[in-house]
């Protein structure tokens, strides 16, 4: 990395992910496959590339899980949270030195610019730096800037204006001051410098069902890979079973001759001669996936 700073990142990984069931009650949201491979894995191995040098991840919900899947990178350093804190925890990473910390959040992906971020963040002399986007919908807050530096956030009835995209790099300062759930309003009530970068690559939310599912095809068409790249090869299908636009987890088993369109099967889940469209399948149940 050609830059003046060494580099810290914190993964916020901790969510219980309400927003996301049934699907996180199977897995939390940053072990969602992409193409086969957890979030989660496909974040740190963008982080390595780019040669940061610690990594810490906040663990709460299903903790165990996202550690175990992540056993051979010694580099991590895992904050375990009794209780969730919010962005507060973002202030157990604070060393002796005046690296900048790298903010992700667990349940998006993109490729994250961390050249552009930290060119801005050295050329501006700011204290931090937030990564946006053209706002997609009403989900999604409004960030206000006034001549590119954070102002606020509000919500807004439609789309149009700048959203953040779960990426931001803060300097020691900018983290030390951050006493909120929120990391949002301790900017607000701070006199800090806080920039903010537009981005325009690829940015998949995989914070709900219908936006997972969304974001699997998507990922798949920007690497080149097939739709059927969403099917598990730890997963047995039929030949004579027929899957259009289907998401399959690690070992689920789809035998005689199921039809399925627009279907999630989880981990584990086995069906036989099965019928279903725009469901979630689970050990649990059948669930509709609501695309509006």
């Amino acid at each position: 990395m050609n830059s003046l700073y060494s580099l810290n990142t914190f993964i916020l990984a901790a969510g219980l992910g309400l927003r996301a069931r049934p699907l996180s009650l199977v897995r939390p949201k940053p072990l969602f496959p992409l193409g086969g491979v957890p979030l989660i894995r496909l974040l740190v191995k963008q982080l390595q590339i780019e040669g940061v040098r610690n990594t810490y991840i906040n663990l709460h919900y299903k903790g165990n899980e996202i550690q175990e899947t992540l056993k051979s990178h010694t580099e991590i350093h895992y904050l375990r949270e009794k209780h969730l804190s919010g962005s507060r925890i973002l202030r157990k990473a604070l060393d002796s030195g005046n690296d900048p910390l790298l903010v992700v959040n667990g349940d998006v992906f993109l490729e994250i610019p961390v050249l552009q971020l930290l060119r801005t963040f050295n050329e501006t002399h700011c204290d931090g730096v937030l990564l946006v986007r053209r706002r997609l919908s009403s989900e999604y807050n409004e960030v206000t800037t006034d001549a590119d530096r954070f102002s606020g956030t509000r919500s807004h009835p439609g789309p149009g204006g700048l959203m953040y995209c779960g990426v931001a790099l803060f300097s020691q300062k900018m983290v030390a001051a951050i006493q909120d759930e929120s990391f949002f309003l301790s900017l607000k009530k701070s006199t800090m410098n806080v920039q903010t970068l537009e981005y325009t690559g690829i940015w998949l939310d995989l914070g709900t069902p219908h936006h997972y599912f969304e974001a699997q095809f998507a990922y798949l068409k920007s690497k080149g890979l097939p739709p059927d790249a969403a099917i598990s090869p730890e997963s047995q299908v039929s030949s004579s079973s027929r899957l259009d636009h289907c998401i399959v987890w690690d070992s689920a088993k789809i035998s005689g001759s199921s039809r399925l369109r627009n279907v999630i099967v989880t981990d584990g889940v086995h069906l036989s001669d099965a019928v279903a469209s725009n469901r979630i399948i689970t050990g649990n149940g059948h669930f509709p996936i609501s695309f509006g």
